[in-house]
């Protein structure tokens, strides 16, 4: 089948919401960044992931090659303006942004890059670096997202002192801005515009791909980014979870189940999961049954939630799954979003004491409530999950899909 976008139902579900105000967000999330620098005694900070480079800056710039290619990297001074260091040629992308003193081209000590000059790229590349520290932190000490050994050698050999720093960024996105509210909620305007399309055109025949690729055409076509996975799948593929698409046709009377991850305009995240029959068909009652659970737990753990509420009472209070479908339990009960999935994340109750921590429930955090449920042998399994604002009471929704009233019956 031919795959045909409609935007316009999107386009008015986002004329009716608020704009975000681009300049004041960027501005407000370097104040809550060199807030935390500030708490902890930070001179700066050397952010290389691209999620915390735009979070910090504003930038955006070969979002996903930058992910895997350390060529990109940003100093955010405890106070003052950051200074971004680019691909080259590429000085213009930060022109005009308020949160951003200079831009410059970037020393690329990646092998594919340097090759046999890799030492003295590095060399240049720490010694440029200490020079800026020395000029705008207030001091030498500096935390990093994330750097490989040797360009930590090489930095420290400057008197730099280098400690991890994606636990500061974390702790600074955890609360979320006017303007990083107003873009989640644009972002969920067009996530579940896409999710109408996609349940509409599940038809025997079409394939996960198809399908897929209508989150991915909407999101793109109204300035989104992309998505950080392609979990779209069909009838036994469904069981267990953690399958991307293909191009297996769906067949009748099949569950689909998608989990969007789709990061769209200004970098947000929307992280909604859905699970519906193909038609023609009637749900069998092993389809009614684990879809029945997974709407409990997820609305269950979702009327928990309110300031002030720990994750290690979440994690006692949680719902309980039912015992043969444990071994596949979804690995988070709930986790913050924001431009990815973030801090904080409370995994199933019964790893809490060896890998959960504790965190404090906050208003204005974005958080999202999961469930999978399906069970070793079975034929197929259902995904659900609602992102929610936490409010000075409880929690709201950020977008809203319906339910399957068929598959709840």
């Amino acid at each position: 089948m031919g795959v045909i976008l409609e935007l316009d139902s999107a386009r008015r579900k986002l004329a009716d919401l608020p704009e975000v105000d681009g300049d004041r967000m960027a501005m407000e999330r370097l104040g809550r960044l060199q807030a935390e620098m500030a708490a902890r005694d930070i001179g700066g900070m050397l952010l290389y992931d691209p999620v915390n480079v735009r979070y910090a800056t504003g930038t955006r710039n070969m979002q996903v090659w930058a992910m895997h290619n350390s060529s990109r990297y940003c100093l955010v001074p405890a106070e003052g303006l950051a200074v971004v260091f680019d691909f080259v040629n590429c000085e213009h992308m930060s022109e005009y942004l308020p949160t951003v003193a200079e831009s410059r081209p970037a020393k690329m000590w990646i092998f594919h890059i340097a090759g046999a000059q890799r030492a003295r790229v590095m060399a240049d590349w720490a010694a440029e670096l200490a020079d800026e520290i020395s000029e705008r932190c207030g001091n030498r000490r500096i935390a990093v997202d994330r750097l490989d050994g040797d360009p930590r050698r090489a930095l420290e050999a400057h008197g730099v002192e280098v400690s991890f720093g994606q636990d500061l960024v974390e702790y600074a996105r955890r609360i979320k801005t006017v303007d990083e509210l107003a873009a989640q909620r644009r972002a969920a305007a067009i996530c579940t515009s896409a999710l109408a399309q996609m349940r509409d055109a599940t038809r025997p025949g079409t394939t996960e791909n198809e399908l897929w690729s209508i989150l991915m055409g909407v999101n793109v076509a109204l300035d989104g980014d992309y998505t950080e996975s392609r979990m779209v799948v069909s009838g036994p593929r469904t069981n267990p979870w953690y399958t991307e698409a293909s191009n297996r046709p769906v067949q009748a009377g099949e569950l689909l189940a998608l989990d969007t991850d789709m990061v769209g305009p200004h970098g947000y995240s929307c992280d909604m999961s859905r699970t519906w029959l193909c038609p023609p068909g009637t749900p069998t009652g092993e389809q009614r049954t684990l879809y029945g659970l997974a709407y409990e737990q997820v609305h269950h753990n979702m009327a928990l939630l309110r300031p002030g509420l720990t994750m290690r009472e979440l994690a006692e209070r949680s719902w309980r799954i039912p015992h043969r479908f444990e071994p596949f339990e979804c690995g988070a009960v709930i986790h913050g979003i924001g431009l990815c999935n973030e801090f904080p994340q409370l995994v199933p109750r019964k790893l809490f004491d060896d890998l959960g921590y504790d965190a404090v429930l906050e208003p204005d955090m974005t958080v999202c409530v999961e469930s999978y449920i399906g069970e070793p042998g079975g034929h197929e399994g259902v995904k659900l999950e609602e992102m929610v604002r936490i409010t000075d009471t409880g929690c709201e929704l950020v977008g809203e899909f319906p339910f399957e009233d068929e598959l709840l019956a």
